[in-house]
């Protein structure tokens, strides 16, 4: 690749200063991450995208987890025994079989093609077909499914695997599992730094969605190129985001110019003021020079100007700052980012497309067709990007049009075609909405819209079929055992005889422990709604599991720690588990924002002991203080150092409440170092590893809660605050 020496610039500065404090070593890996030593992988990887044929699938043989057999002359394809641990992300199909006198229509995609929440109960694919019979009849038409679940950007592989059984038409229903968080190739990295060092953060977005949108673009013509010469017609579905419902966490900003960390803080803090008294005009002005600050990498401020907007009755704007907002952390390999349809890949996906000739489903102006303007949510979605029975049914009945226009010659409008009565029966579209409801209390980060959500699940759940309010009681019963593994818990039994195949599916396979504050909560509301009382039965499952008068309770463990919704600051557990060795720095809770939240289950009356070992970082103010919040009270305050101290902080029994208990330890705003810490995010990049782009306020190598009638004094030399 032709490199402009401007982008060199930074990363030859880099080598100069290794030479002169670090080995040789270091300097050849450098060297060799430059493409100076000619590195095969870099000119693989920058080679001129539109050059070279596509890909085939790296045995001709299979597609997917089937492989090709002969039996009585004609061509079938098998389930691969050896991949037995891959058929649940698959339909359930057995053998495939030769291609007969129907014609074959064949449905690829990832887990929004497969019927996620549904599956294998209703399908997109099922839906797809039984339209698709009705217009051609019964025994004249057939879709074969071969939607996976994870499936990423070998949508490509597999695409042109397909052709293998002999399709009649296409269709391929992806985009949202397309990321660029897979490590860079050498020559990216010193572009990626150059770019940094003149633009910050706002450039890496800008990159990452350029390569996005080129590798979509590649996707797409190599796919073509397959089918085109095969003459096979092809249908593309662009997915589409639950903008109205779906929020990303709410973090700091990631390292900015030199004073602007701190302006934007204030910033955010003051247009949150002004939005809870109303004062829409101020508040977006507030949230604009926020997101002028953050160049548009940050959610906060986006949110606050799509709610105002909201207000206002201005759903253009609205949607415009909710579809930022969904792309803004698209730079961030640091943190975990539910899949979704970028703007880069939507935009690439509809330009590259065209140019083929190919036929278009494009959800997000369907959608927008379908609800009158409105913003897709809940009507439309079950969590992030997985479809509602509402948006299978517009979805597949707008493929059946495009089918029907290529195989027919006919033109029938999509709203002609849908048919609600494609549908799952109650009991299945409960359970999906019940599992709905836990997804969403696991992975939806903003605590403002979380209980609404979760509550509208959990109700509707129990407003279709009666039966669920057996499994949602022993849900309670499953998170709230302290068993391992959770499979043991005689209510894991219980949930898999009493609901389908979803179940077992999805919330036995899928689901962790965990607290689950909101979850919990809104399920015993929703059951309250019904007249049933759980509220009891928690309490004391929590008291005889959990309660601190039972025994030491480690605060940084998943079950508890999870349930706070830092999803930031949890990450730190995924680390642990396998990973730590793709990011910088030492494994242990680190503070990203200027209070972390713990939670325990305490009893009225008796006193508690938190032991709490921290240090400030290097960044922290002369004389800072760290204080101590229980159930937003102040209950101390201490002064910080930069070395690990353990302070035992005793906390009187009339502080403490029955059940849940919110701590909270309020951190000291440190400086911001501005530029210099994008310049020290740089060389992490060059060793390879997953960079951290944001302050730390605080750091926790250990938290526990005792009963605090049994104070223990095995830690003579740590301060002791008694409260």
């Amino acid at each position: 690749m032709e490199r402009p020496s401007e982008l060199l610039k930074p990363f030859a500065n880099h080598i100069a200063r290794t030479a002169l404090s670090e080995g040789s070593a270091q300097i050849v890996h450098l060297l060799r991450l430059s493409g100076f030593f000619g590195d095969p992988s870099d000119r693989l990887a920058d080679g001129d995208e539109t050059s070279g044929p596509f890909k085939a699938a790296p045995n001709p043989d299979h597609v997917g987890i089937w492989e090709r057999r002969i039996e009585n002359g004609k061509t079938c394809f098998v389930r691969r025994k050896e991949k037995i641990d891959e058929w649940h992300y698959w339909a359930n199909l057995g053998r495939i079989e030769p291609k007969g006198a129907k014609r074959r229509v064949v449905l690829i995609g990832e887990s929004v093609a497969r019927g996620y929440l549904y599956d294998p109960l209703f399908t997109p694919a099922l839906a797809l077909e039984t339209i698709l019979q009705a217009q051609f009849g019964k025994d004249e038409i057939e879709v074969i499914d071969l939607a996976r679940t994870n499936l990423c950007s070998e949508v490509r592989e597999l695409a042109i695997a397909a052709l293998q059984l002999e399709p009649d038409l296409v269709i391929i229903f992806s985009g949202n599992n397309w990321t660029v968080f897979t490590p860079p190739q050498p020559s990216e990295i010193a572009q990626i730094a150059a770019v940094m060092s003149k633009e910050g953060i706002g450039g890496a977005k800008r990159l990452a969605e350029d390569q996005l949108a080129k590798n979509a673009r590649r996707i797409v013509k190599d796919v073509a190129s397959a089918y085109e010469s095969r003459g096979v017609p092809l249908v593309w579905i662009i997915p589409e985001f639950n903008l109205d419902d779906w929020r990303g966490a709410i973090t700091n900003a990631p390292h900015l110019a030199d004073g602007l960390n701190r302006e934007w803080m204030n910033l955010l803090e003051e247009a949150q003021s002004a939005l809870r008294d109303g004062d829409l005009g101020r508040a977006s002005e507030l949230a604009k020079r926020a997101v002028e600050i953050d160049q548009g990498v940050c959610v906060a401020g986006l949110y606050i100007l799509a709610e105002c907007s909201q207000r206002s009755n201005d759903l253009d704007a609205a949607r415009k700052y909710l579809e930022l907002a969904r792309d803004a952390a698209i730079w961030d390999s640091s943190v975990i980012v539910m899949p979704r349809p970028y703007s880069a890949t939507q935009e690439a996906l509809r330009d590259e497309i065209s140019e083929h000739n190919h036929q278009i489903v494009d959800l997000p102006r369907l959608f927008k067709e379908h609800l009158k303007g409105g913003i897709p949510g809940r009507r439309m979605f079950l969590d992030y990007c997985h479809m509602s029975t509402e948006g299978i049914q517009v979805a597949v009945a707008a493929a059946a049009s495009c089918v029907l226009r290529a195989l027919k010659g006919v033109e029938i409008p999509w709203r002609a075609l849908m048919d609600e009565r494609i549908a799952p029966t109650r009991e299945t579209e409960a359970e999906a909405s019940f599992l709905a409801a836990v997804h969403t209390a696991h992975y939806n980060a903003h605590r403002g819209r979380l209980s609404d959500l979760v509550g509208y699940y959990c109700l509707r759940a129990l407003k279709l079929s009666p039966h669920l309010a057996d499994l949602m009681i022993n849900y309670i019963d499953l998170q709230t055992r302290s068993a391992t593994p959770m499979v043991m818990c005689e209510s894991a039994e219980r949930i898999s005889r009493l609901g389908s195949p979803l179940m077992q599916h999805y919330l036995l396979r899928y689901n962790d422990q965990r607290l689950d504050r909101v979850l919990l909560d809104a399920i015993v509301d929703a059951l309250k709604a019904v007249g049933i009382d759980a509220q009891e039965r928690l309490d004391q499952l929590r008291r005889e599991e959990h309660s601190v008068t039972r025994g030491e309770v480690n605060l940084l463990e998943y079950y508890y720690c999870s349930s706070v919704n830092q999803p930031q600051e949890v990450a730190w557990l995924m680390r642990m588990h396998g990973k730590k060795r793709l990011y910088s720095g030492a494994v242990y809770y680190k503070a990203y924002w200027f209070e972390s939240r713990f939670i325990f289950v305490g009893e009225a009356g008796c006193p508690v002991n938190l032991c709490l070992t921290c240090r400030l970082p290097e960044l922290a103010p002369p004389g800072a203080k760290i204080s101590v919040e229980l159930n937003g009270k102040p209950q101390v305050e201490f002064a910080g150092g930069r070395d690990w101290e353990t302070w035992e902080i005793g906390i009187a029994g009339e502080a403490v409440r029955d059940g849940l208990n919110d701590i909270a330890i309020c951190w000291p705003v440190p400086e911001f170092e501005g530029k210099k810490a994008l310049e020290k995010v740089i060389p992490v990049m060059f060793e390879g590893k997953i960079p951290v782009f944001y302050s730390v306020f605080g750091e926790i190598h250990s938290f526990t809660v005792s009963d605090g009638r049994n104070i223990s004094t095995s830690l003579p030399s740590s301060p002791s605050i008694a409260v």
